[in-house]
């Protein structure tokens, strides 16, 4: 699977201008809240991941939530998602995808 190379400056106003496709990698309360006009919300977590792997983080910190995510993004559930990233990608390949909440997603 190609999946597109990470930008990391990034010209904002050109990807508004020429409304690329993007894909939202947030949790869907996160895409609710507000996203670029391009984007469609294929989320790495969906709602209930993100409150458990979020509690984790507080409560015992980050490489603890890392792990909780990597067990709760595995097996069928990640390669479901990944799959859908790569459809995408396919049918727009100048996609790009982002997070903007911490880095780790």
């Amino acid at each position: 699977m190609n999946l597109p190379s990470p930008i990391t400056a990034v010209d904002y106003d050109d990807l508004l201008v020429e409304q690329r496709p993007m894909i939202d990698l947030r949790a869907p309360v996160e895409f609710r809240k507000g996203a670029f006009p391009s984007s469609i919300s294929l989320p790495l977590m969906n709602d209930r991941e993100r409150e458990l792997i979020g509690t984790c983080y507080k409560q015992q910190g980050q490489d603890a939530a890392i792990e909780l995510g990597h067990e709760l993004v595995q097996g069928s559930i990640k390669q479901q998602r990944v799959q859908a990233w790569a459809e995408q990608v396919k049918r727009q390949p100048n996609t790009i995808m982002y997070c903007f909440r911490g880095g780790l997603r």
